[in-house]
């Protein structure tokens, strides 16, 4: 390469940088103003509806500006109005402005504190890029020193052509981890998405969003392409390899308008890309064609639910059992889906009895109970056994529930773990001292009666454990070997039948 071939190389990957800059407060000021017309009353939009509309206006301008008098095509600062640009960005920023300080000034009045944070956003987001517009001198005789944040690409690679666009507004409801540098970024993403009906969390670094998801389970991850340190795409490149987390998708976000940079994202495994700032009716359209995706391959996938029975002394230990099931779901997607059933995550009725609104043990095809130091609460005199005995706790009907399917059906394939050791409790109370004691008995009693025959033999067997990383560990294992051992069987099936 020869010194003037490089010369422009890194200034064409300087003023990348400035537009990728000046789009990031530019897209703030945008963003929240369109969150403004969306939340405010009929009376209050009706008042404010005009200005909104102007500072709109004025971002956009600002956008189509910065391609005007810093495009791609730019190969040099001589290239550059520099006087001209400042002039024509500083005069939309001044309508920015101007618009921001009337409304500022009528709503102090106003109750509406998200209203009043969300102008004084744009207000911050007008110096940022006052700031950018002032030292367009200095950034575009620059050299571009600024290696992290256009990682090298290994080896040369075909552009991917015609990529398609799903644009569905089927898929709905999900778990978002939202990755950007950037807090104004984050802010506004997560409140985007929460409007759309999703739940998000955020976080700032490539190297943060690989440690939340080892331990936790999202549906979608939109990921910066541009951060200090670990970059997004080399987020990206780490999530593919790994055999739990390749699975789950990932739509990359970026203020560079390098089609060929997040072509090369979709070719290391990403979903989808959206430039920013974005377009909110856009973005919806790839987060619900992405996740929908996701769940038709969910729908086609061999289901198992797992039935999740615990008395409420084993709190963490659900919480165990829900996480091992989202990890098993990364690990066996495309092939299995698991289904856990936590009678926490329903609607429970009041006028109804529990047990008749949790979905029936018998029906699913895994039990898994979870027992320590309490058999449960009794139920009322309406649920009884078919001899017409009553059973000792809603515990206790789930796991007879389960076996009498077992005996009929052959399914629910049933697990059955309990915790070892004495629980904390305060001494000072002797009744719950008393009333714990009698619970660990009859618990005892009860495992005894169904687990033990009458020679002292083990006629059913459970497995014990101490700590929830004992029952993490057990847990993800056994439930691994009983989908793999039901995928093998309907494998082996289906060749039979051919």
């Amino acid at each position: 390469m020869t010194e003037e071939v490089a010369h422009i190389s890194d200034f064409k990957a300087q003023l990348s940088k400035l537009r990728h800059d000046l789009r990031t407060p530019v897209g703030h000021i945008i963003g929240y103003a369109e969150m403004i017309e969306e939340d405010l009353p009929p009376d209050l939009l009706k008042t404010f509806s005009g200005d909104l509309q102007a500072i709109q206006n004025a971002g956009h301008k600002m956008l189509a500006l910065i391609e005007d008098f810093l495009g791609a095509s730019t190969v040099s600062p001589e290239e550059v109005n520099v006087g001209d640009a400042q002039f024509q960005f500083r005069m939309q920023l001044n309508h920015i402005n101007g618009y921001s300080e009337m409304i500022f000034e009528e709503a102090t009045d106003l109750d509406e504190a998200e209203f009043i944070s969300d102008l004084e956003n744009i207000a911050e987001a007008g110096r940022a890029a006052l700031s950018l517009v002032d030292a367009i001198p200095q950034r575009l005789l620059e050299k571009n020193t600024d290696k992290k944040t256009a990682p090298k690409k290994e080896g040369k690679r075909s552009p991917q052509q015609n990529i398609s666009i799903i644009n569905s507004q089927i898929g709905h409801g999900g778990e978002l981890l939202l990755v950007d540098d950037d807090p104004s970024n984050r802010e506004l993403l997560r409140r985007r998405v929460k409007r759309m009906g999703y739940s998000a969390r955020t976080v700032s670094s490539g190297e943060e969003a690989l440690a939340i998801l080892e331990t936790d389970r999202f549906d979608l991850v939109l990921l910066d392409y541009m951060m200090p340190g670990l970059s997004g795409l080399e987020t990206l490149q780490r999530m593919k390899a790994s055999s739990r987390l390749r699975t789950i998708p990932v739509i990359m976000l970026s203020a560079s308008d390098d089609i060929e940079m997040m072509v090369d994202c979709i070719l290391q495994g990403a979903e989808d890309y959206i430039f920013k700032p974005f377009n909110p009716i856009l973005l919806q359209a790839r987060i619900s064609a992405c996740l929908e995706k996701v769940r038709l391959r969910q729908n086609i996938s061999k289901q198992f639910r797992i039935f999740i029975s615990s008395p409420g002394d084993v709190i963490p230990e659900r919480r165990v059992a829900k996480s091992v099931i989202g990890r098993l779901n990364e690990e066996f997607f495309g092939r299995a889906y698991l289904i856990p059933i936590l009678w926490e995550e329903e609607p429970m009725l009041a006028s109804e009895t529990f047990q008749a609104q949790i979905h029936p043990p018998h029906e699913t095809e895994i039990y898994v109970g979870i027992l320590w130091s309490r058999i449960g609460s009794p139920l009322p005199d309406t649920i009884l056994r078919p001899d017409g005995t009553r059973y000792e706790s809603g515990t206790a009907f789930e796991f007879e529930d389960a076996l009498s399917g077992f005996k009929q059906q052959g399914s629910p394939e049933m697990l059955l773990y309990r915790k070892q050791g004495a629980p904390t409790l305060s001494l000072e109370d002797r009744d719950v001292v008393l009333d714990r004691l009698d619970q660990i008995d009859k618990l005892s009693q009860y495992l005894d009666r169904w687990l033990i025959g009458e020679d002292g033999s083990y006629i059913g067997a459970f497995h014990m454990f101490e700590t929830e990383e004992q029952l993490d560990t057990m847990l993800e294992m056994h439930l691994r070997k009983l989908v793999e051992a039901r995928l093998a069987e309907d494998s082996s099936a289906r060749t039979d039948a051919a």
